[in-house]
């Protein structure tokens, strides 16, 4: 076993990739997920009285249905590492902490999800607490051996001595190996849903991806009405039709990349392989200009395209 899990932490206000140290983790949880809180450390000058009650925790599975809790589980002296576990069936994706009555400082929360529900670890650093705008202190803590990574601990309370009452984690949003070195904005992860801080008093539901295949979010620009009748055609190693598909920013005509065999419907962010080799369906026939589908063509039957403006971006073409 690996002495350390990698996961996406901030890094000089940076997105990039902490480790945490295998310790941090449970080794054979019982069916569930067992949760760890790694608490700031106190000093004479700095931080005071980090430690005091663990969090209620709650579960849910990757579509939004609640499977377990466990309320009260007892305290944690600060510098030290405290730890609930949570009977439930499915994977745990999702996970509220709901504060208790004596505020804690968290440096970092971890979860292990036992090996029925696969055995995973990830880990979530107490920077996104800071980041999304949480009271936060330097915590004093080390989440591994071998860096000088200290994360800043962020506050949770019940009783009104601190303003966040309780967050929600989804887990594998943090998974290193889905890091992205063009994305360094921390900001990203302040959506409610991947992180979220609370102030309602005993905080017990989520926001979750109401499809978690494609994660949207509400800052999706709409398609203005000119670029639907549009369709714009490339071969640029400059453009990708599954760039523009997978952005959640990206917005305009409907987009259809030669190289890559690919294109991209503007409108839904759906991305279709070219119609060839066989595949008549699901698919986009660059000949009729047309998406097929298994229902039959997106706009009509006949040999005329459905859009009203073709642009050729093509080396030799016509814009």
């Amino acid at each position: 076993m690996a002495g350390f899990v990698q996961a996406i932490g901030i890094i000089n206000g940076l997105l990039g990739i902490v480790q945490f140290g295998i310790n941090n983790f449970e080794s054979q949880p019982p069916p569930g997920s067992t949760i760890k809180f790694a608490i700031g450390l106190d000093s004479q000058s700095g931080l005071t009285n980090a430690g005091g009650d663990l969090p209620d925790v709650r579960i849910w599975n990757l579509y939004g249905k609640f499977v377990g809790m466990t309320d009260d589980p007892g305290s944690v002296g600060d510098g030290d590492i405290g730890q609930v576990y949570v009977s439930h069936e499915n994977q745990g994706v999702y996970s509220l902490m709901s504060a208790n009555d004596d505020a804690i400082c968290i440096a970092w929360a971890s979860t292990t999800w036992s090996a029925e529900r696969g055995g995973n670890k990830y880990a979530v650093s107490g920077d996104f607490g800071r980041e999304c705008g949480g009271t936060w202190y330097h915590s004093g803590m080390f989440p591994y051996d071998n860096s000088q990574y200290q994360p800043d601990c962020f506050w949770i309370d019940a009783n009104g001595d601190q303003p966040n009452t309780g967050f929600q984690v989804r887990w594998p949003s943090y998974a290193g190996v889905k890091f992205n070195e063009s994305s360094k904005d921390p900001g990203k992860f302040c959506n409610g849903i991947d992180f979220g801080l609370r102030t309602e008093k005993d905080p017990s539901s989520i926001t979750y991806y109401t499809n978690p295949t494609k994660r949207e979010t509400p800052s999706t620009p709409k398609r203005v009405s000119w670029a639907a009748s549009r369709l714009v055609v490339s071969d640029s190693a400059s453009h990708s039709a599954k760039r523009l598909c997978e952005s959640e920013t990206s917005m305009g005509p409907d987009f259809a990349h030669i190289d890559e065999q690919l294109f991209c419907d503007m409108g839904t962010k759906t991305l279709y392989s070219f119609c060839n080799n066989g595949k008549k369906t699901d698919c986009f026939n660059m000949d009729t200009q047309k998406l097929a589908t298994a229902q039959g063509t997106r706009i009509s039957a006949s040999t005329r395209s459905p859009y009203s403006t073709v642009v050729d971006w093509r080396k030799g073409g016509k814009a």
